[in-house]
């Protein structure tokens, strides 16, 4: 099992995140992500249970350094990880 891209990249590196999480549709902050980057971990961590959700179906890079989800992550965190080609 591997990490399956919507296309080939070469010389890309993977930046993550763990960060509060927000209202749905809100934006979230994440300095150094770009929309030309591929979001390949979104998953958020209940505070009140610490039982993890994948949220990735939900989540999309909406602008340089911002990302939303669908769904509410308020009150949680959330784990983000994305894909960047060095050349991008």
């Amino acid at each position: 099992m591997g990490i399956k891209l919507s296309k080939e990249r070469s010389n890309c590196r993977i930046g993550s995140a763990l960060v509060a999480g927000a209202a749905a549709d809100a934006d979230i902050t994440m300095t150094g992500i770009r929309t030309t980057d591929e979001l390949i971990t979104f998953i958020e961590f209940a505070t009140s249970t610490a039982i993890p959700t994948d949220r990735l179906a939900e989540a999309s890079i909406t602008e340089d350094d911002v990302v939303q989800c669908t769904d509410t992550t308020a009150s949680d965190l959330v784990f983000v990880q994305w894909v960047s080609s060095v050349n991008d």
